[in-house]
C-alpha cells in the first residue's frame, strides 16, 4: 500500500518508499546487468536497450517514475527576501511577472537616475518576451538535497535579490544593475515539502533513474556518489509545507 504522508529525503534511503525497494529487489540482478551493457554500449555511441522492448532496466525506470508521482520530497529554495519570515505565510508563489516587476521596483528605489530606471525597464521587458523567461515562468525552482546549499548553484543564487529570473532579465547590464541587487534582502534557504508529481515528466523520470542507479550502485557495492538533484514545481508551495528557513550570513 502507498504511504501518501511520507515524506523522501534524496540523500536518506531510509526515508525512500518500500514499494520501490521491493518492485526491484526481485529483479535486481538482470537490471543491474542491462544497466552495466547499456553504459557499456553507449560509450561506443550505441544504444543496446533500444531494441529490447522487455528491457527491465528501462521498464524499472517507467515504474518508479510511476510510483514517485505519489509521494512528496523534501526540498530547498535558494533565495534573497527583503522579509524572509513573510514565507512562512505566504509560501513559495510560482515566478510571474508581478513578482518580477515587484523586484525591479525594489531595487529600482536605489537608483538616483531616472534613465537608469527606464533603462532597467527596458531590460526587463526585453527578457519577459524571451524564452528564458518562459521556460521559468510559473514555475519554483528548488533543489533536493541540503548539501546543493553549500555548492555554487544555490550561493550564487542568495547573492541576487530576485533570484535566477531578475538577475538573467539585467544580465546584459549587470555590471551597473548586479551590485544593486546584492545589496537588497536576506540571503534565506528554505526547506519545504513538495509533491513529486507536480514536477515536469522528465524532471520526474530522471530522479527515477538516479535513484535506481544510486540502488543498483549499491546493492553491488560500488562506490555511491551523494544523490542530489533539482524540481521545478508548477504550483505554488503553500505555507503548511515550509518546514524551516535558515536566514544565513552569507554575502
Amino acid at each position: 500500500m502507498r504511504n501518501h504522508s511520507t515524506l523522501i529525503l534524496l540523500e536518506d534511503i531510509t526515508t525512500w518508499p518500500q514499494e520501490i525497494l521491493d518492485y526491484i529487489s526481485p529483479n535486481i540482478i538482470r537490471i543491474s546487468q542491462e544497466r552495466e551493457l547499456e553504459l557499456a554500449n553507449n560509450l561506443q555511441g550505441k544504444s543496446w536497450l533500444s531494441n529490447i522492448p522487455d528491457s527491465m532496466y528501462v521498464k524499472a525506470q517507467k515504474e518508479l517514475a510511476g510510483m514517485l508521482r505519489s509521494y512528496a520530497i523534501k526540498a530547498y529554495h535558494c533565495t534573497r527576501l527583503l522579509s524572509p519570515a513573510k514565507a512562512l505565510q505566504t509560501g513559495l508563489l510560482p515566478l510571474n511577472l508581478k513578482i518580477l516587476k515587484t523586484g525591479l521596483k525594489n531595487m529600482s528605489a536605489l537608483l538616483a537616475s531616472p534613465d537608469d530606471r527606464v533603462e532597467a525597464e527596458l531590460e526587463l521587458i526585453h527578457f519577459v518576451k524571451s524564452d528564458a523567461f518562459k521556460n521559468q515562468q510559473g514555475l519554483v525552482w528548488l533543489y533536493l538535497t541540503e548539501a546543493q546549499a553549500e555548492q555554487y548553484d544555490c550561493q550564487d543564487l542568495m547573492e541576487f535579490y530576485g533570484g535566477r529570473a531578475l538577475r538573467a532579465a539585467l544580465y546584459e547590464k549587470r555590471f551597473k544593475y548586479y551590485p544593486l541587487l546584492k545589496r537588497l534582502g536576506t540571503p534565506a534557504l528554505i526547506a519545504c515539502r513538495v509533491q513529486i508529481a507536480d514536477a515536469t515528466d522528465s524532471q520526474v523520470e530522471a530522479l527515477a533513474k538516479l535513484m535506481l542507479d544510486y540502488l543498483l550502485d549499491d546493492a553491488n557495492g560500488y562506490d555511491v556518489r551523494p544523490a542530489t538533484g533539482e524540481l521545478s514545481v508548477n504550483t505554488a508551495v503553500p505555507a503548511a509545507n515550509i518546514l524551516e528557513l535558515k536566514e544565513l550570513q552569507y554575502t
